[in-house]
């Protein structure tokens, strides 16, 4: 667990628009062309519906947590009775 505080809630000065997401997926990635190598980061995939695959690349473990404690923080924010 990260020993760094999420900062306060809030959003966007304005409203978000971007691309629409088809599929998205978590792995494991290396930096070898044909994954041959150890791993060195955990990948975030996001299908476009442009068909274009953007990769975001998490290079730490305290990324990676602080990752899920801020996806955590809005779920319960937006589904309050959620487990």
């Amino acid at each position: 667990m990260s020993k760094h505080r999420l900062p306060p809630m809030g959003g966007p000065s304005g409203p978000l628009y971007g691309p629409n997401v088809e599929s998205y997926g978590v792995g494991d990635w290396c930096p070898t062309p044909d994954g041959s190598g150890p791993a060195t980061a955990v990948a975030l995939t996001f299908r476009l519906e442009s068909g274009v695959d953007m990769v975001f690349r998490l290079k730490t473990p305290e990324s990676v947590d602080f990752l899920i404690q801020s996806l955590l923080r809005h779920k319960r924010s937006v589904w309050p009775e959620s487990p």
